[in-house]
């Protein structure tokens, strides 16, 4: 893919200062980029890094404008240097991951019910069950599974091998990365207080996944035991992420790799969990809360609070105990001196 500084200037809304018809192809950090690359710098420790750059382009930062000497000739200032990158990135991604044209594989199963939009992709050995929609220009990769009645947006992609069962249904835009299971039965069981026995409670809901989300691989989105487990516009979802039944997330969220959440939390706006954070069910997240890694969340936890520490504190307050602990040796030590000088001043004393 062929283009001109002007044409990326433009895209992204940088200040170009080099030559507008210079053509670049793509795209590697500093340290790797060659004449046809495009880098970026954000963090200034690597700064030193853009002087002996041999990169076609750089974006930089647009206070560092007349401050940085050497390095490529091309240069794009914007406030947002990786921002202006990652619009860079993504047009060559699309350029990359475009089907050769749009067809559906001779080898794939599409039932005779089911509705396809305009130039859909769907490749070998998926398939698609009846009386589910698939709107334009969406993406099925090879081995995917959708159930009957399902749904799927426009401009939707299916890494391979993504499952969406039965009455699930994804929003425009949708990406779901290989591995990953939309609908699978929430763990649900009711255990007979005279046998022991565990027994099934059936779980009739569906997953709504809305627009402009993407989750990454192998992760597990249950469905709801009635009603709806709900993923909301614009979230975004790591590798390695367990969401359990009836969970409502609020939009544009983040979570992190191996998070792991139970059934019926509703979790707000701008949320983020950090990795190998766990949240019991049926408890509440405040619009913007952020939860840190490794922490465990017991409560409700209110708007904008962050939270460190299993059972989750408040971080200063979990910060503070952290310095404690790492001293207790050392007060053990101080205590057990304290009781044997104790100790001798009453076996003085009882002498005396």
């Amino acid at each position: 893919m062929k283009t001109t500084l002007g044409e990326l200037a433009k895209l992204t809304g940088a200040e170009l200062e080099g030559d507008a018809s210079y053509t670049v192809t793509g795209a590697a950090g500093l340290a790797d980029a060659g004449p046809a690359d495009v880098s970026f710098l954000e963090n200034p420790k690597y700064a030193p890094q853009v002087e002996t750059s041999r990169a076609g382009a750089v974006f930089l930062p647009a206070s560092s404008k007349g401050k940085v000497r050497g390095g490529p000739a091309h240069r794009l200032f914007t406030e947002e240097p990786k921002w202006g990158y990652a619009q860079w990135l993504a047009l060559l991604e699309t350029e990359r991951r475009r089907p050769e044209a749009p067809q559906v594989s001779p080898r794939a199963e599409v039932h005779r019910e089911a509705v396809l939009g305009k130039d859909v992709h769907i490749g070998p050995f998926a398939v698609v069950g009846a009386r589910t929609i698939v709107g334009d220009r969406a993406v099925i990769g090879p081995g995917c599974s959708i159930g009957y009645n399902a749904r799927v947006g426009k401009d939707c992609r299916l890494h391979p091998n993504v499952v969406l069962e039965d009455f699930c249904e994804l929003g425009d835009r949708v990406t779901l990365h290989a591995g990953t299971v939309i609908g699978s039965d929430g763990f649900g069981y009711c255990t007979d207080p005279k046998t022991g026995e565990h027994r099934k409670f059936p779980q009739i809901g569906r997953v709504v996944i809305e627009n402009d989300v993407e989750i990454g691989s192998n992760v597990s989105i249950d469905r709801a035991t009635t009603g709806e487990t709900r993923i909301g516009a614009g979230t975004k979802i790591d590798n390695l992420v367990q969401i359990g039944h009836n969970v409502i997330i609020g939009p544009n969220g983040l979570l992190v790799s191996q998070v792991g959440v139970a059934g019926s939390t509703k979790i707000g706006r701008q949320v983020i969990l950090a990795g190998q954070a766990g949240l019991v069910g049926h408890i509440t997240i405040g619009d913007g809360a952020i939860i840190m890694a490794q922490t465990g969340v017991m409560d409700d936890v209110p708007s904008k609070q962050v939270l460190f520490g299993s059972p989750g504190r408040p971080r200063r307050e979990a910060m503070k105990l952290q310095v404690l602990l790492s001293k207790l040796p050392e007060m053990v030590q101080t205590l057990k001196e304290l009781k044997a000088r104790i100790l001798r001043q009453e076996h003085s004393a009882h002498d005396g």
